[in-house]
């Protein structure tokens, strides 16, 4: 393998192996969800709240509980981009399946930033 990459053990171990979460794990991804979730409702049942704040309260949430590894830039980068389809667009729930994808990639990542610390 030539380049700036990682050896390929070190790749697989983090990519393509099993992750076990821990029950402290477990707690954390918990708490990320339900925010998470608040956050899912504000967007799609406004009644539920303002998204913006629920945004922020994920977005603080996961600066502080996700170690800072890649898997946490990835988060972030999805959170952002649900913040900006949902700011940039006029109608945006014309492409609210790019929502939901940046949504779902959002508490993925997450997951994987708490359990591959």
């Amino acid at each position: 393998m030539s380049g700036n990459l990682p050896p390929i053990t070190d790749l697989r171990a983090r990519h393509a192996g099993w992750d076990k979460p821990t029950q402290e794990n477990l707690k954390e991804i918990g708490t990320v969800e339900f925010l998470w979730r608040n956050l899912f409702e504000a967007i799609f049942h406004p009644d539920q709240g303002d998204w913006h704040e629920r945004w922020q309260q994920l977005h603080d949430l996961l600066a502080e509980r996700c170690p800072n590894n890649y898997e946490r830039s990835t988060t972030l980068f999805y959170l952002e981009n649900v913040k900006n389809c949902l700011e940039k667009e006029e109608d945006w729930t014309k492409h609210w399946k790019m929502v939901l994808i940046y949504l779902e990639n959002t508490r993925d990542w997450a997951r994987k930033s708490i359990i591959r610390a």
